[in-house]
């Protein structure tokens, strides 16, 4: 009976360990067609001769972490301005057959964003169009380059074809990209004195974006050249009501549109209403002139002093020095020119616009951002006051 219990556990003995030989020789065999270090970013980044990148290139097999890897690693060539060799990089890469159909779409997105950082915008174009017909997220990434690319090159017809074709991304940001196309057409239609095809563009923008507050201020240009002010006031109201922003746009033409209708104290309330809620200060400046305009030119001064104390700015106080010039207070003139022109200058080094998305300091209100190329982030510098550290 010892016999056979023994031979039994020398039977198994025998086969944990041949199980464990066979186990190891496989794990041996396996590591060899992989390689025995793991490279960081910083280290390729580094290899200026390119050999560790063209060792991993060379591998039989390249699993998702070396993927991972080669992405970052483009990126960041891309971000240091190393184009020629991520594109390299990229290009490589996408010529091995081994690669997963998502993987490769997922190359010619970089390979694009490398030719349009390159300059080589065609090419760039080209990728994108090709990768319209992929589904999921690199569809939508592509239509969101693509649509950037044409609107460097001014191809606003083109992007409203390719949004009426369905082949762009259906999302909000990019529809609302689709409707700023359509008032560009719109704003070159109006500048020819072609109101037909203006009219027709901005209800094409507000098809599209029913909350475009710029087709409401193109439809006020509109109104306003054909002499319809009240009209006028409509649009350009509506855009405000939209986005409050709007009407550093449209000030200039609103104030005229309620003198030529010989509204004082509509364009008195709504000039204040939209004031509390931008901050813009030639929107108060405005408000007070008018009411100047209208004899007050006591409230008009008071009205500013007191919105001063709550919100100083040196433009607000370049706007009270104007209005005590031009109606004639009893401060001492000498005085209030030395003033003013101090103010001036002051006024002059401050920005008006600032862009909410990347901080882009503007003295035009530019619907697309020039830096971030954003749309309608170009908002009114308006004053912050400092937090008082008693009150936190």
């Amino acid at each position: 009976m010892y016999d056979s219990a023994l031979t039994y556990l020398l039977l198994l003995i025998s086969i944990a360990i041949g199980w464990t030989l066979g186990y190891r020789f496989a794990n041996q065999t396996k590591k060899s067609s992989v390689p025995d270090w793991i490279p960081s970013i910083e280290y390729l980044l580094s290899d200026q001769n390119s050999r560790s990148i063209e060792k991993l290139l060379s591998l039989d097999q390249i699993d998702d972490d070396a993927i991972d890897l080669f992405f970052k690693l483009g990126r960041s060539l891309r971000d240091k301005g190393e184009i020629d060799r991520a594109t390299q990089l990229h290009q490589k890469l996408f010529a091995r057959p081994d690669l997963d159909r998502s993987v490769v779409q997922s190359l010619q997105l970089e390979l694009a964003l490398d030719y349009s950082s390159a300059g080589l915008l065609d090419r760039a174009e080209k990728l994108y169009r090709d990768l319209l017909e992929s589904k999921g997220h690199i569809h939508e990434k592509a239509s969101k380059h693509l649509i950037e690319l044409l609107e460097e090159e001014g191809e606003w017809q083109e992007i409203i074809d390719l949004y009426g074709s369905k082949k762009l991304s259906g999302s909000q940001q990019l529809s609302y990209r689709v409707a700023q196309a359509s008032c560009e057409l719109a704003q070159k239609a109006l500048s020819k004195k072609e109101f037909y095809d203006t009219q027709n563009l901005t209800r094409q923008a507000l098809k599209i974006d029913p909350q475009c507050a710029r087709a409401h201020v193109v439809n006020g240009d509109l109104a306003k050249g054909q002499g319809e002010h009240n009209e006028a006031i409509r649009s350009y109201l509506k855009a405000a009501e939209i986005d409050e922003q709007s009407i550093i746009r449209s000030l200039e033409s609103l104030v005229e549109c309620f003198k030529a209708v010989d509204d004082q104290p509509g364009l008195q309330k709504h000039l204040k209403h939209h004031y509390y809620g931008t901050g813009y200060v030639p929107v108060l400046a405005a408000c007070v002139e008018s009411l100047a305009q209208a004899g007050q030119a006591d409230e008009a001064a008071s009205t500013l002093l007191q919105e001063l104390i709550q919100r100083p700015s040196n433009q607000g106080f370049l706007s009270l020095a104007e209005l005590i010039i031009v109606h004639k207070t009893q401060l001492d003139k000498s005085q209030l020119l030395a003033v003013y022109d101090i103010l001036r200058r002051i006024v002059a080094s401050e920005p008006k616009y600032l862009c909410s998305q990347c901080g882009f300091k503007a003295k035009e209100p530019h619907w697309r951002c020039p830096s971030c190329k954003s749309w309608s982030t170009i908002k009114a510098f308006a004053y912050q006051p400092p937090v008082n550290q008693l009150d936190v």
